[in-house]
């Protein structure tokens, strides 16, 4: 729901520059390749709904961070909780491919993003329409929404069907 609003956030809200804006991605990326392997690791030994948690922790996260930061550094930290989403991604496509039999896995990958790429289709929209309403909005919600969905994974994914 935020993503495509993240650059008109930092530029025209919080007021940083574009090449500011570019370190920002830098800095996301980096966290994110700095803690994938390890984590994907760590996650097939001590189990995978750790690591999914801290994945869907992160995502909640991320835009309350960016509507809480007012300068440049305040948006490296968020930045720093954005690379951090990817912790435990690994584990989560594991868990999707684990959940389809062996011959219809690339099949039934392709359609669970089909089904999510669908389901989010609308959320660009909201977003732009909750703008509107004030541009912190639409991070608000997101950040709630997210954190709905990690309580509801964490409350009925038993961990022997996640690890």
């Amino acid at each position: 729901m935020v993503d495509i609003f993240l650059v008109l956030y930092a530029l025209n809200v919080i007021g940083i520059s574009a090449p500011q804006f570019g370190i920002l991605i830098a800095v996301q990326t980096t966290t994110a390749i700095l803690c994938y392997l390890p984590a994907a690791r760590l996650a097939d030994r001590v189990g995978r709904k750790p690591f999914v948690l801290a994945t869907f922790t992160a995502f909640s996260l991320f835009p309350i961070a960016v509507i809480l930061a007012h300068t440049f550094t305040g948006l490296v930290l968020a930045f720093v909780v954005g690379g951090l989403r990817e912790m435990g991604e690994p584990a989560r496509k594991a868990l999707i491919v684990d959940l389809v039999p062996a011959g219809a896995r690339a099949r039934g990958v392709g359609l669970y993003y089909l089904i999510r790429s669908l389901a989010i289709t609308p959320a660009a929209t909201v977003g732009g329409l909750l703008w509107t309403v004030a541009p912190q909005v639409p991070f608000v919600l997101a950040g709630a929404i997210g954190l709905v969905g990690t309580a509801v994974f964490a409350l009925t994914v038993q961990e022997e069907y996640a690890g």
